[in-house]
């Protein structure tokens, strides 16, 4: 028999508190070619995350609130 020593690794996700406040994670697959088009048809329902952490988030456009809210760029212009 064999040991093998396996490393988990952590990821880290950073969630949008407008519009995915329940953390929901799923590949978005829109059939429209412009980015930030929420309307037409696509797999999920457009409710925003990053992985990463703060530092990846904020050079994608989010912002941090002082209170500890998330927002993501497409609901920074709403």
């Amino acid at each position: 028999m064999i040991a093998v020593k396996t490393t988990m690794t952590l990821r880290t996700f950073i969630f949008c508190d407008i519009c995915n406040p329940q953390g929901v994670r799923s590949i978005e697959q829109r059939r429209s070619r412009k980015e930030l088009d929420r309307n037409g048809r696509r797999i999920c329902d457009g409710r925003s995350w990053v992985e990463g952490g703060l530092s990846e988030a904020k050079n994608n456009g989010w912002i941090a609130k002082p209170n500890g809210q998330h927002i993501c760029p497409i609901c920074q212009k709403n």
